[in-house]
């Protein structure tokens, strides 16, 4: 299926740039911060940053896009799994893309995408054992990335992310066929203290029909960040969503615990940067 979906990918790419005026995007997250425990084991005390980009084309005049994809993670760890990139092509699109809504409670359906990707893995330490695992992976699901009251915003009242994704996958980069789904929810809820301070509460939650430990867990506490360059008037600025944060988490395993005690932790402190551009 991963051949097929890529093949098919590319075709689309070369006959939708010959048939139509070019139309391009880029979508990127980087996220470069400092964990105490990353919820994986007590004394990680380590710099980990995430990289992840999307880059295509709009198929013809439609709103479905065909693209480029990597996700990458670095960091001083020595484990192949927070020090890999995965990469391939793929394929998505808004369902209900211009549809209007009734007020906040529906205002993050347009942003609603059906998603298929084609992925290969490559690791940057520990080769051997990453290389060891499975080493394509194909998904398809479900994406949302909505902001409430961050644009513009009106300052006496609370502003709102919400990142969630579900999709099903076929190895996840496992040493054996995955063919279960993954469930992402991530919300943060804040106020507006001025002069781009934004104090909030959150919950990083991650849920799996496999019962591994790491894939059925919740994170939640609170946080503060700093975006100095929100108010910018050039929507096309690779700073106008830079922030600086730092975050205090209680950990909840929603499975049963680690069987190592070592890995089992209670709290979590981050501190970092985050930026995203075209999202």
């Amino acid at each position: 299926m991963k051949k097929w979906l890529g093949g098919c990918i590319a075709v689309l790419l070369i006959v939708s740039a010959a048939a139509a005026e070019l139309r391009p995007f880029a979508e990127l997250w980087n996220n470069f911060s400092y964990y105490d425990s990353n919820i994986e084991r007590k004394g990680f005390a380590a710099l980990l940053g995430r990289f992840e980009g999307k880059v295509g084309l709009y198929l013809f005049d439609s709103p479905v896009q065909l693209y480029g994809v990597y996700y990458c993670l670095a960091s001083q760890s020595p484990d192949y799994w927070d020090n890999a990139v995965y990469s391939g092509s793929g394929i998505r699109f808004k369902p209900f893309e211009g549809q209007k809504s009734s007020g906040w409670q529906t205002a993050w359906i347009p942003d609603l995408k059906v998603f298929a990707e084609s992925l290969s893995s490559a690791f940057l330490k520990d080769t051997a054992s990453g290389e060891a695992n499975r080493r394509t992976d194909t998904r398809y699901g479900l994406d949302l990335w909505h902001e409430w009251n961050l644009n513009k915003p009106d300052l006496s009242g609370n502003w709102a992310e919400l990142w969630a994704n579900l999709s099903f996958r076929s190895t996840n980069f496992s040493y054996t066929d995955f063919n279960s789904y993954i469930f992402y929810f991530q919300p943060k809820i804040g106020r507006h203290l001025g002069r781009g301070i934004e104090p909030y509460i959150k919950a990083d939650m991650t849920m799996s029909s496999k019962a591994d430990y790491w894939l059925n867990v919740l994170d939640y506490g609170f946080g503060i960040r700093f975006e100095p360059w929100r108010e910018t008037t050039d929507k096309d600025s690779l700073l106008k969503k830079f922030k600086m944060f730092a975050e205090v988490l209680s950990v909840a395993y929603l499975r049963d615990k680690p069987g190592d005690p070592n890995k089992t932790v209670a709290s979590d402190v981050r501190f970092g940067v985050d930026f995203s551009y075209g999202r």
